[in-house]
């Protein structure tokens, strides 16, 4: 698999050269970042994405951290058609559960009886997620 840094950074067509200089730092530093053997801290990550022009590298950083990986979905890159698809259709799933998640979180306790439509809904509530990102970072914008 392919290092994070160094893909973006061939993407925006940048040299190890280039890159190190733009980002005042030094080629063995970004030679060591793109060789896995240390990972840029955030400020440089961030300095990488307004340099590289795409921001899925901000967040493939994080969903490499630890706590990223925790509450970040794994993304699919998809072309606009299929994830504007993606994201309509989780739209409407949402949609359909609405009446339902008003009906339970009215009073404000998940009752017994209305725990498997609750989780239910989270996992509509999570997929939604995880097409917006889809749409936000897809490529070939």
């Amino acid at each position: 698999m392919e290092n994070i840094y160094k893909k973006y950074r061939k993407l925006a067509g940048l040299t190890q050269e280039k890159a190190a200089e733009h980002l005042n730092i030094s080629i063995d530093t970004i030679k060591r970042y793109e060789n896995s053997t240390y990972i840029p801290p955030n400020d440089i990550a961030r300095r990488m994405c307004l340099l590289y022009g795409d921001m899925k590298l901000a967040y493939e950083h994080l969903e490499n951290s630890q706590v990223g990986a925790m509450v970040l979905p794994l993304l699919k890159d998809k072309d606009l058609c299929c994830s504007t698809l993606g994201f309509l259709s989780s739209l409407q799933n949402i949609d359909k559960k609405k009446d339902e998640l008003i009906s339970i979180a009215s009073d404000g306790i998940i009752s017994d009886h209305e725990l498997k439509s609750w989780e239910d809904a989270e996992k509509l509530i999570s997929n939604l997620i995880k097409n917006s990102f889809e749409l936000l970072y897809r490529r070939g914008k």
